[in-house]
């Protein structure tokens, strides 16, 4: 029975090692760099093909280089012609570059995974016996976000940071849905998730968006922007408890029994903390944030053995949410729940 083709996965008229070959020459004949949709339309397949052939050739040590060509992006060869002297790394210092390449596993299926594990394993070379030093440190992340299937559209992204041009998407979520035009000034890796700051063009103002949700990016070439260098992205969140940035500063004062004060206290939550333990060996939390939204999600986590003192504005909205979740386990204890249930 005749194989069927993968699906997403186009049928062209060479097989990959072929293609490879075939790309090579395309690159070796064009001194100035070839497009990736070119490419793409002369070996018969997706950009998205070529992106992996292109990372297959530098993983074979073909030294490529991505360059603007008349407002076009383009890859090329390097032909540089220099020879350099071989990275030495003491013991510790490959040792922390393992934990540091356990840590980028968050980000499988991105351009940044991709180019470290390339980085990793010309530094850590098969069969050598300090490679198994990635086996020494485990990172185990808190619900990572996928990426694997955004490849494209993160390509895209890196596009719009690194050669600033407008980005263009249709955005799933926020306040205004729909299609968006941000200048982008970086990523930020908040929580496991990649996530976009950039000016947004409609409103004029600098915006958050989680890539998850951007749909059909293009990085627009014929929109390029200029940086405004009193533009700060690390400020912008000076004051929040995470990502929400928008809102007056606030004075939180929160109380942790001591049951959980042991896990509260190593931790730098909040840059502008203060902790005080109080007679009862309880812990008091205090801080400053001006968008209290992703710290009431914080408290809830640590159930009953948390009180908020201050703002009053906090402890109504954490009381709100602890009686609305006794009230639906109210509902679980009902005998018609109960039949339910059993």
């Amino acid at each position: 029975m005749p194989r069927k083709p993968s699906p997403g996965r186009p049928s062209g008229q060479y097989t990959q090692a072929v293609r490879l070959f075939r790309l090579f020459q395309l690159l070796e004949a064009s001194p100035e760099g070839v497009r990736i949709d070119d490419a793409a339309r002369e070996l018969n397949v997706t950009a998205r093909s070529i992106r992996r052939d292109l990372k297959a050739l530098e993983l074979s040590g073909t030294e490529l280089e991505h360059v603007d060509v008349n407002g076009e992006r383009r890859v090329r060869r390097m032909r540089t012609g220099r020879t350099t002297e071989p990275v030495r790394l003491t013991r510790f210092q490959r040792y922390s570059l393992a934990a540091v390449r356990r840590v980028f596993d968050v980000l499988a299926g991105t351009p940044l995974h991709d180019d470290f594990s390339q980085l990793f394993a010309k530094l850590f070379p098969a069969g050598d016996e300090e490679g198994a030093m990635v086996d020494r440190f485990v990172y185990i992340p808190e619900a990572p976000k996928n990426y694997r299937k955004l490849k494209d559209q993160i390509y895209e992204i890196y596009d719009g940071i690194l050669r600033t041009l407008t980005l263009q998407f249709q955005y799933e979520g926020g306040t205004t849905p729909g299609l968006r035009k941000v200048e982008p000034y970086t990523l930020v890796l908040y929580q496991n998730g990649l996530y976009v700051v950039g000016r947004d063009v409609q409103k004029g103002e600098l915006r958050t968006f989680a890539v998850e949700r951007m749909r059909r990016v293009r990085a627009l070439a014929t929109a390029p922007f200029k940086r405004d260098p009193t533009i700060d992205v690390s400020k912008n969140f000076e004051g929040a408890f995470g990502l929400f940035t928008t809102g007056e500063r606030q004075h939180v004062v929160v109380e942790f029994s001591a049951a959980v004060a042991q896990y509260i206290e190593p931790r730098e939550w909040h840059h502008s903390q203060k902790l005080t333990r109080l007679e009862n060996n309880d812990l008091r939390v205090e801080f400053d944030v001006t968008n209290l939204t992703e710290v009431v999600g914080w408290l809830l986590r640590w159930g009953a053995n948390v009180v908020v003192r201050e703002p009053p504005e906090l402890i109504r909205r954490v009381r709100d949410e602890h009686m609305k979740a006794a009230a639906r386990y109210a509902e679980t204890s009902s005998p018609t729940a109960s039949a339910a249930l059993s």
